[in-house]
């Protein structure tokens, strides 16, 4: 019996021993029964077995706890300390949320109750530190309630696959958005600081509470204070953005930071030929120069090396001006310009477009749908889009979750050192091709995500100069308005004057029809304009029409220059203005030279202008070229007379009839004819109204007849005034007697108009009494 006391002992002994292991839960019990076996003295073929006392030992508590980086970050070492901690964020923002996931662990056999507190030490003063519970280990923070404090329950061996021991945590580190409590030098940062307060009494046995002596503060793996840190580092990010025009980048990069490997989506810059930019020299009427520059795709997606509107890069003044043309609809008029994007902080950033003011602010002006990416201007019907240059399709909206409030805007993506391509789509309502426009100017602002503001860090400008021009008759004022439609009257048959050839017609007058023009430059742009103009004359005898051309000749008098100086070309009556400057006019003459006996009359001048860059073409239809009645009628009358030849004998400017004079005539028995030849001519550019004829019978004689020759189809006579009619006077009349004789075609009972340079013949015979 005294060997199997003495075993039970032992037994014992090691059963303590096995209960101050730390994987058992403190408090457990552990039982331990020993037993003997021997064999039976009075019959040696039997065993025989003695159990001993049962001995119960409790497992006192082996307290232990770490605070570690989730996923396996190694901590401890040379990360102890916020300047060598090889956990960093960079590129961190004012305002922003950092969010670090660590792991409370239990490494001991009872339930600790942690103490939360943040270590900041070598941070810069501002920054918020707190500490929230993430149990699926997400690195998102299960509620927005902070923690103080966690409870480890000590993990149980007897379970598989499931630490118990383990509470996930979220620090999460918001940075001041003082301007004088960060900046680009700032460092902010943190440590999860853990501490136990010891409970256990006197006698661990009697009460072993948390295994620390009553009242003390236990730090991470029983180090000493401020020995075990996991620090995260944040380093603020600088942004370093350069928003520039076009300029052929080297190494681009799409809206998505990938690099850009196709060339045609990236103008070259390359000569365009663009306005000028002076007003032009002496007799230099060319309004555009070649200068180094780019034309926007067709498409969004076109290759923009080809068509479109030209667009000139001005790096140093950090903008670029497109000069579109004209065009022949209503519709909104579009340009694209290609910008330049350059990254130079050192990493990869993210970048929002927006139209902005010249504080780099938003420009309020524009409201943004983010569904279609536009922004737009209600008070000017401006919209932008920031687009693709690969695939031309919007700029995706950005998102940040660590900065849910700032205001989302397409945003590319870009690597240090890398310049980001992407086009600014500016609509513009269509101008009014007449009236003054404004320049459109878009202030494209780019604004790095990852600072605290909505401000650009970067702008750049996209100019658009739109066409317009005016031409009229000129007024005292800058432009052309409405006017009463001008007159000029001229005398046909008049001498040909200059410009400033005076208004009127009659004898005094000449032939030549000044009106004095204006083109005005409405637009923003400088261009040069092409003048041609014509008139439609009647010739006064024959009625052939002749297209006269309009010559204009500048205010000095001089003519302007021809298209063509080739007289056979159909560019001869072509003119072209100086150049002219946005805001200015030009007041040429038009001057036409009218033909020589044009019939009388208004006759309308047609006048176009065309914009030598802008291509806008306008017409003034309204001037009036008045040719003046003038000349007379001539009336000569002869005596028939034999052998007498034809045009020997003139009178009162017409020509004898062959057999007939104006002097010289034979004699004549009585009883015997006088035969009379009368004729009348209308000399003027215009015809004559109620035309006839009259003769009186001389004294000494009596009527015999009268008739027209040629005979017409249908002749009126009147005999002293009365009344018209067809039949002829009755020979025998006296002398006296009035007799007149007309045409009357229309069979109205009323002489016919004469034409302009006709005449009219009649044969009057008398009898000598």
């Amino acid at each position: 019996m005294k060997k199997s006391t003495a075993l039970f002992a032992v037994m014992a002994a090691l059963s303590v021993g096995t209960a101050s292991a730390a994987g058992t839960i403190a408090g457990t019990t552990i039982q331990n029964t020993a037993s003997a076996s021997f064999q039976d003295p009075a019959n040696t073929a039997n065993t025989i077995s003695s159990t001993s006392n049962t001995v119960n030992t409790v497992v006192l508590p082996k307290p232990g706890f770490d605070i570690v980086f989730t996923g396996g970050t190694a901590d401890g070492g040379t990360q102890n300390d916020i300047t060598t901690t090889t956990v960093q964020v960079t590129g961190a923002v004012p305002g922003q949320r950092v969010v670090t996931s660590y792991s409370v662990v239990n490494n001991g056999n009872v339930a600790l109750t942690v103490a939360l507190t943040a270590d900041a030490t070598g941070a810069n003063a501002g920054q918020t530190v707190q500490y929230f519970l993430d149990a699926n280990g997400d690195g998102v923070a299960d509620n927005a309630t902070p923690l103080t404090s966690v409870t480890l329950n000590p993990d149980d061996p007897a379970t598989t696959g499931t630490d118990e021991g383990i509470v996930k945590i979220v620090q999460v580190v918001t940075l001041p958005t003082d301007p004088a409590q960060i900046n680009v030098n700032s460092i902010f940062g943190a440590s999860p600081e853990g501490v136990v307060t010891g409970t256990q009494g006197a006698d661990p046995l009697v009460t072993p509470g948390n295994g620390y002596a009553n009242g003390s503060a236990n730090y991470e793996d029983g180090k000493a204070v401020d020995t075990d840190r996991q620090f995260v580092r944040i380093r603020v990010f600088a942004p370093n953005l350069d928003n520039l025009p076009n300029s052929g980048p080297s190494n681009p990069v799409d809206s998505a930071g990938t690099p850009i490997t196709d060339p045609t989506k990236v103008p070259p810059i390359t000569n365009v030929d663009v306005p000028t930019e002076t007003t032009g020299k002496t007799g230099d009427n060319t309004p555009v120069v070649t200068t180094p520059g780019y034309r926007n795709p067709t498409t969004p997606a076109g290759d923009p090396t080809i068509g479109g509107t030209p667009i000139t890069p001005n790096v140093a003044g950090d903008a670029q001006i497109a000069y579109p043309t004209a065009d022949t609809n209503n519709t909104p008029d579009v340009v694209t310009f290609t910008n330049n994007l350059v990254n130079r902080s050192g990493a990869t950033d993210t970048v929002q477009l927006f139209p902005a003011l010249a504080n780099g602010t938003v420009d309020p002006a524009y409201t943004f749908n983010a569904a279609t990416g536009v922004f737009t201007n209600t008070t000017t019907g401006v919209s932008i889009r920031f687009l693709d240059p690969i695939t031309g399709a919007p700029i995706a909206v950005s998102t940040d979750p660590n900065n849910p409030t700032v205001a989302q805007y397409p945003t590319v993506s870009i690597p240090t050192g890398k310049t980001a391509v992407y086009r600014t789509e500016v609509t513009f309502p269509d101008p009014d091709d007449s009236n003054p426009v404004a320049a459109v100017t878009v202030l494209v602002g780019a604004d790095s995500l990852k600072d605290a503001d909505l401000t650009s860090n970067s702008t750049t400008t996209d100019i658009i100069l739109p066409p317009a021009m005016q031409f009229g008759d000129a007024t005292a004022a800058l432009g052309t308005v409405p006017t009463p439609t001008p007159v000029q009257t001229v005398n046909p048959n008049g001498a040909t004057g200059g410009v400033s050839s005076p208004d009127g017609g009659g004898a005094a007058g000449d032939r030549t029809a000044v009106f004095s023009m204006d083109v005005v430059n409405n637009g923003q742009y400088n261009d040069s304009y092409t003048l041609v103009g014509s008139v439609t004359l009647t010739d006064a005898t024959t009625s052939a029409t002749t297209v006269v051309p309009v010559r204009y000749y500048a205010p000095d008098g001089t003519i302007l220059p021809r298209v063509s100086n080739d007289p056979n070309s159909a560019d001869y009556n072509k003119f072209i203005t100086p150049v002219l400057a946005p805001g200015t006019e030009y007041k040429p003459y038009a001057v036409i030279q009218t033909l020589a006996n044009t019939a009388t009359g208004d006759y309308l001048v047609s006048q176009t202008a065309t914009a030598n860059y802008s291509t806008i073409v306008l017409t003034d239809n309204n001037d009036i070229v008045r040719v003046s009645a003038n000349g007379s009628v001539n009336v000569a009358k002869f005596v028939a007379k034999a052998g007498v030849a034809a045009a020997t004998n003139p009178a009162n400017g017409i020509d004898n009839p062959a057999g007939y004079t104006a002097t010289g005539a034979n004699g004549a028995q009585p009883g015997a004819n006088i035969s009379y030849r009368i004729i009348g001519k209308n000399t003027y550019n215009s015809a004559v109204t109620g035309f006839f004829l009259r003769d009186t019978v001389p004294a000494n004689t009596t009527f015999a007849s009268v008739a027209l020759n040629p005979v017409p189809t249908r002749t009126i006579y009147r005999v002293n005034g009365g009344a018209w009619s067809v039949t002829a006077p009755a020979a025998g009349l006296a002398a006296g007697t009035v007799i007149d004789v007309a045409l009357d075609a229309d069979a109205n009972n009323q002489p016919d108009s004469l034409a302009a340079g006709a005449s009219l013949s009649a044969d009057f015979v008398v009898t000598v009494k």
